[in-house]
């Protein structure tokens, strides 16, 4: 079926409409066993001719720009076919989250994947604790890519493509126990090195 965020709240790409679409997405990882499958709907517009909002990806004769949605699903579509990790994750702010955790495998190395949505407008400290780690887990480039912006409604634009994109950071402080902030209206997701042996155990 397709799916997407419309009408007032989505604006012509609006980084809240991408934060509802990634907690829908969440749900769909999780019934993976009984979705058969999901596309998000406009992709292309041509910005002369746009009947339909909001789109993914926004074009004109020599332009072009993600909306916040197409940088979301860009996160997701990286793991796909990837395979469920237990993991908890502990917050006193618990309502105002959606979560997923998977494994997937680049040409080195494999990760675990913690994706959490903040949809509330206050930051949350939590705790997320795993199996399984890399006793090297810093060093193998766990890392942390969070999608954000200043205004919940913030959008990109031809003058200002990058104005809501995904910043990559590296984690110093990756563990099976680790402590993290989201900020508020943010979809955060954590790779963490998974032990070559945790993977093949489970596959």
């Amino acid at each position: 079926s397709e799916y997407a965020v419309w009408r007032s709240d989505a604006g012509r790409g609006s980084l809240l409409a991408s934060l509802a679409e990634a907690a829908f997405l969440t749900g769909l990882e999780k019934n993976s066993d009984v979705v058969q499958m999901a596309s998000y709907a406009p992709l292309f517009v041509n910005n002369n001719d746009q009947t339909w909002n909001p789109d993914a990806i926004v074009f004109n004769s020599w332009q072009q720009y993600g909306t916040p949605s197409y940088w979301m699903q860009t996160l997701f579509g990286e793991s796909s076919g990837a395979m469920f990790h237990p993991v908890t994750i502990t917050s006193s702010y618990s309502g105002s989250l959606a979560a997923s955790a998977i494994t997937w495998q680049d040409s080195e190395n494999s990760f675990l994947r913690v994706k959490i949505i903040n949809f509330g407008s206050d930051p949350v400290s939590l705790t997320i604790s795993a199996t399984g780690l890399q006793a090297r887990v810093n060093a193998l480039g766990s890392t942390a890519t969070v999608l954000t912006s200043s205004n919940v409604m913030d959008e990109n634009s031809f003058s200002n493509p990058n104005k809501v994109v995904p910043v990559k950071s590296q984690l110093s402080n990756a563990a099976e126990q680790m402590q993290v902030t989201l900020a508020p209206h943010s979809f955060s997701s954590f790779d963490l090195a998974l032990a070559q042996s945790k993977l093949v155990a489970e596959m």
